[in-house]
């Protein structure tokens, strides 16, 4: 009774495992975007926070964090249904003490996990979505700084319009790199 009870968590871990990488990558490639666009005037306000586009930057921000974890965590989970389970599937044991029906769903779910994580490439989304991370902090704090040298007067302080100017050149250019990853993935795809 125990290698069954083996052969049956394992092929429920590997399922759920595999699903949820699937699920996560699918659902990562598909929010890219999904904001719509619509023109407004903006007028300027008393906030220099709002008016800098701080807050857009901040957004950004915990979009890639959110990206980077769920891409991660779909790379494990495919990793682990690729791998471990697929190790496991090499050992003489596991052959030896398994039903064939279970060894032969653990294989589908191996070559699955495989097929997905091939396609979806969560591990190249989590590092550019990690990448961006660091470079949007590394910018808010640039922003910050300049908001303080405007908020104390200081002589070298530069305008809420040139900071302004800048947070929106850097948001487009997150925004190029991001659909330039996403033209990357697809274009291999397509070949692999």
């Amino acid at each position: 009774m125990g290698p069954e009870i083996f052969g049956v968590s394992a092929v429920i871990a590997s399922l759920v495992a595999t699903v949820a990488g699937a699920v996560v990558s699918a659902f990562s490639e598909r929010s890219r975007g999904s904001k719509s666009a619509s023109l407004e005037l903006v007028q300027p306000t008393e906030d220099p926070v709002k008016d800098s586009r701080l807050s857009e930057l901040r957004e950004a921000l915990a979009r890639q964090k959110a990206i980077a974890r769920l891409n991660g965590w779909a790379d494990s989970s495919l990793t682990f249904g690729q791998y471990i389970v697929g190790g496991l599937l090499a050992s003489s044991f596991i052959q030896e003490s398994m039903p064939n029906q279970v060894i032969g769903a653990l294989g589908v779910l191996v070559l699955l996990s495989s097929l997905i994580r091939q396609r979806y490439r969560p591990d190249i989304k989590a590092f550019g979505a990690r990448r961006r991370a660091v470079l949007l902090r590394s910018f808010i704090r640039e922003v910050e700084d300049n908001l303080y040298t405007l908020n104390t007067t200081q002589d070298n302080a530069p305008s809420i319009y040139a900071i302004r100017q800048k947070v929106s050149e850097r948001l487009s250019k997150f925004e190029e790199s991001e659909l330039a990853d996403a033209q990357q993935e697809g274009d291999a795809a397509t070949v692999g």
